[in-house]
């Protein structure tokens, strides 16, 4: 039986159709992941994911804002009260994004940075052991997912290396000058 806040989820389909986790999924498969996925509601100000938190879930923003941080010092040279973070991006529900999915290909599920909603948000949640179970039941969803997964991780790390190349070009011209 579906639980009151899954049935809010599904009512959600046509935003989660245009989630590019989803891509390429038929409806059918798509409620399936749905159905083992949480709601949850986020106040302004409060944090999604801290960076360094070992855990194994993925978000996808339903409603709201989102900001995603770095901190600008390695966590060895932090002293209380001294963390710099920097802000990365900010997402809203327009973009349709899900955040956490590198926990779900690392054993060690270290989160890389901090998202913290700048708005109240609602976020479904899908943890690792939810996502292995639709795998489990259902290998085409798991590589469909998988290569979703994997094709959002590709642009990112492009855009990061692009970045890189940007910072790594205007320090040397810093040095040089």
């Amino acid at each position: 039986m579906k639980t009151n806040e899954q049935n809010q989820l599904l009512d959600l389909l046509d935003y989660f159709k245009k989630v590019p986790l989803f891509k390429g999924l038929s409806e059918a498969r798509i409620k399936k992941i749905i159905e083992k996925m949480k709601k949850q509601k986020i106040a302004a100000g409060d944090f999604i994911i801290h960076e360094g938190d070992k855990e194994n879930s993925l978000y996808i923003l339903i409603k709201g804002e989102v900001e995603i941080s770095k901190s600008l010092v390695l966590p060895q040279w932090i002293q209380s009260g001294q963390k710099q973070e920097k802000s990365l991006l900010r997402l809203s529900e327009k973009h349709r994004p899900f955040f956490g999915e590198m926990a779900m290909f690392s054993d060690q599920r270290e989160r890389s940075a901090s998202i913290t909603a700048v708005t109240p948000c609602t976020i479904a949640v899908l943890s690792l052991e939810s996502l292995e179970n639709v795998i489990n039941d259902d290998p085409v969803t798991g590589t469909i997912i998988y290569k979703n997964i994997a094709s959002v991780l590709a642009a990112r790390l492009i855009k990061a290396n692009k970045d890189i190349l940007k910072l790594t070009t205007a320090f040397t011209l810093a040095l040089e000058g």
